[in-house]
């Protein structure tokens, strides 16, 4: 009876140490599938921050190899018995631009379209003028589109004393193809046009080239459309930059 007794209690404690080694390998084994799945996370999570880091990339190279940029320039000529004066709109970028509301105001006053421009700055409304439209329209690189420029000698001179007050301000946005839009202002720096998420709906203020006043003599026909200036003797400038105030 003791004999059976001493080989249960053998038996009951070599089953405890194979159970016992027996976990002991389960924790092992849980342990390095831990380690193991958390080095996947871990690896998981920097492929996934490479991914994003080169997509990033790739769109900022896909951006930059569209990127438009519109410059506003002044041309103007005196020459005592001759003046002419123009404004246009030029992309200098490498992609096209998407070009939105443009905004004129001169000497604090919103001026819509052509003939409010002339009768801004007491012009006469029989002079001859080319014109064309901006808004809403689309600026390939290295393009170029006269909005306004006239050789009447009294307007000419008028119109360029204008653009130089400091209530005459000219606000316009234009986008790339990937909408990405950027806002530039005349009483701030041109060349640094503020990146925006949309461009304005400057609204009843936009300005258009449209007949909404009694009909102005062009220079050609009643049509719009925008021819050089005859003779254009001074180079193109820069829209004059102030300092906002």
């Amino acid at each position: 009876m003791t004999d059976e007794k001493a080989a249960t209690t053998d038996t009951e404690s070599v089953e405890a140490q194979s159970l016992v080694r027996t976990e002991r390998h389960i924790v092992r084994l849980t342990f390095w599938q831990t380690i193991l799945s958390v080095i996947g996370v871990v690896i998981a999570v920097l492929a996934l921050y490479a991914a994003l880091t080169e997509s990033a990339a790739v769109r900022q190279q896909t951006a930059a190899a569209v990127w438009p940029f519109v410059q506003l320039m002044i041309e103007d000529y005196d020459t005592g018995d001759a003046a002419g004066f123009s404004f246009a709109f030029t992309n200098v970028g490498v992609g096209p631009a998407k070009m939105r509301d443009v905004r004129i105001i001169i000497d604090g006053n919103i001026v819509r379209n052509w003939a409010e421009l002339v009768a801004s700055v007491d012009g006469d409304p029989g002079v001859g003028v080319n014109r064309n439209f901006i808004s809403d329209r689309v600026l390939r690189p290295e393009e170029t589109v006269d909005v306004f420029s006239t050789t009447d000698v009294e307007l000419a001179r008028k119109l360029f004393g204008a653009i130089g007050k400091p209530g005459t301000v000219l606000s316009f946005c234009y986008c790339s193809i990937f909408d990405e839009c950027w806002l530039a202002n005349s009483s701030e720096d041109l060349q640094a046009p503020k990146l925006v998420e949309a461009c304005p709906d400057f609204g009843d203020e936009t300005y258009l080239n449209e007949k909404t006043k009694p009909a102005l003599k062009d220079a050609a026909d009643d049509e719009v459309h925008a021819s050089p200036m005859t003779d254009r003797r001074a180079g193109g400038r820069f829209w004059p930059t102030r300092a906002a105030t």
